[in-house]
């Protein structure tokens, strides 16, 4: 599957990317790499203000790291408390 990541953001050391067509993305530390990355999978849910991108999974680590959620939350994707 070939993706079109049209969201990409610096989120402190991590750099995200996401393809919100197929609400996909991922994140990489800078100096770390996968090593210290992940995939992230969101789902288009409905809220009062529209629908948005909501995180419903990530792998790669065991806690997503404080910056991704951050920088999620900074560019309009949902995440939920039981991610951080």
């Amino acid at each position: 599957m070939s993706y079109n990541f049209d969201v990409n953001f610096q989120a402190g050391k991590f750099s995200v990317q996401v393809d919100t067509a197929s609400a996909y993305g991922y994140f990489e530390h800078e100096t770390l790499g996968d090593e210290c990355g992940g995939s992230l999978w969101f789902d288009h849910i409905d809220h009062l203000d529209g629908q948005k991108l909501t995180l419903i999974d990530y792998d790669g680590v065991a806690d997503l790291p404080r910056d991704v959620v951050a920088g999620l939350r900074e560019h309009g994707f949902i995440v939920g408390e039981d991610m951080e």
